[in-house]
């Protein structure tokens, strides 16, 4: 396939950087060419805390991905998430100039203006604004505007931003190493892109990734978001429990959480033993294996009440008929979707991504749906704004190529 267009997707994750490059032909059909990973550096929480570390080990996974794709990258997308995600609800509404009383693209764009015009806190920056509902009149539901009439227009939007600081480390790490960010995407955006499919979106849908020092979230209800954030907490917090509570180094810790580890202590059987290994001078020994589900259990139970909480405060959300949906390392751990499924009282399931094109199966795992994701909605938003232009170049309007780029501009 002679590739169109190169694009590359960076999660700078707490426990692991990833990076995957992928391809656009003529055709328009999307490929995966590498996906690389390494452990992190100088990431806590989400945060880049040592930018000389943290630009040593992107730098490494960047170069391998590159070598194995056999192409230089010049520009990337990256990805943010955490505590630091705050959305807004905002509303715009404008009045129909037409005589005619047609909506018309520059309406649309109008209205979203206006609902962007408010005053952001000086750390604060826009990463998104998506769009939730159209009004026209007063009537709701509307999800294409364009060429239908009324007086009025209203577009609600949910105003996603992030910390500045967060935002400009992330980025200056990248440029550091000659390379342009192209787009900075939210990363349970991303998520979603390639785990939800539009159906669970309409049903109404909760996406929690578990990652090692964050856990995000993302609620779908009638195809759009309606609420994203997160929290400093993920499968790191855990392992440092374990670690604290039975004295052991945080590997051992670690491998404990993986081989033996459970979050749901009423799965546990009394009668189930686990090995603590030999440290230095201390002997091995078996410990029942309720004890360790037992600190597991309490820190993701936090980690979901936490984000529980934020689900009360959603208005008007509605049905959530499909259910919680856990990505990320910490889906992996035996017994989550049991206590998720108590805590939020809906079924859950672990989500993994699609199979893109190109992509080995190895990696349609739950840990690699951020990093996936950030390639595929950059490849969607090339793909349609391609599109978008020629046709616009052959005056053939719709609502897909009149007002779909100014949308992908802001998503």
């Amino acid at each position: 396939m002679a590739a169109e267009k190169v694009l590359m997707g960076l999660d700078i994750g707490s426990g692991t950087i990833r990076c995957v490059i992928g391809s656009i032909g003529r055709d328009e059909q999307f490929m995966v060419d590498s996906i690389c990973e390494r452990a992190s550096e100088g990431v806590l929480h989400g945060s880049i805390i040592n930018i000389e570390q943290a630009v040593r080990a992107i730098n490494s996974v960047i170069n391998e991905a590159q070598l194995l794709a056999g192409t230089e990258i010049t520009d990337v997308v990256i990805g943010v998430g955490g505590e630091s995600i705050k959305g807004t609800i905002s509303q715009g509404v404008v009045g129909i100039s037409d005589p005619d009383q047609e909506i018309k693209k520059d309406d649309v764009i109008r209205s979203m203006e206006v609902a962007k015009a408010f005053e952001l806190p000086s750390d604060r920056e826009v990463v998104h604004l998506l769009v939730q509902d159209f009004k026209i009149d007063g009537r709701s539901g509307i999800k294409d505007p364009i060429d239908m009439l009324g007086r009025r227009l209203e577009t609600k939007v949910l105003v996603v931003t992030a910390s500045s600081i967060l935002c400009q480390t992330h980025r200056k790490c990248v440029q550091r190493l000659g390379l342009n960010v192209r787009r900075t995407t939210l990363e349970s955006l991303a998520d979603a892109d390639v785990t939800l499919s539009s159906e669970e979106k309409e049903m109404g849908t909760v996406l929690i990734n578990i990652g090692a020092g964050t856990t995000d979230m993302i609620v779908y209800s009638n195809g759009t978001p309606m609420y994203t954030g997160g929290v400093n907490l993920g499968g790191n917090s855990v392992t440092d429990d374990i670690a604290l509570i039975f004295s052991k180094p945080k590997a051992v810790a670690e491998q404990l959480k993986i081989d033996s580890g459970h979050s749901y202590v009423p799965s546990v059987s009394i009668d189930e033993l686990f090995t603590i290994p030999s440290v230095g001078s201390l002997p091995a020994i078996q410990m029942p294996k309720k004890e360790l589900a037992k600190v597991i259990e309490a820190r993701m139970a936090e980690i979901f009440s936490r984000l529980q909480n934020e689900l009360l405060t959603i208005p008007n959300l509605g049905n959530l008929g499909g259910g919680v949906v856990l990505v990320g390392g910490g889906a992996l751990l035996s017994g989550v979707t049991d206590l998720a499924s108590e805590i939020f009282r809906l079924p859950c399931r672990v989500g993994f991504p699609e199979a893109l094109g190109g992509l080995d199966r190895n990696y349609i795992n739950p840990q690699y749906t951020t990093v996936l994701g950030l390639l595929k909605s950059n490849a969607k938003k090339h793909i349609e704004t391609s599109s978008g232009r020629r046709k616009n170049n052959k005056k053939n309007g719709s609502f897909g190529n009149k007002v779909l780029s100014f949308f992908k501009s802001l998503l």
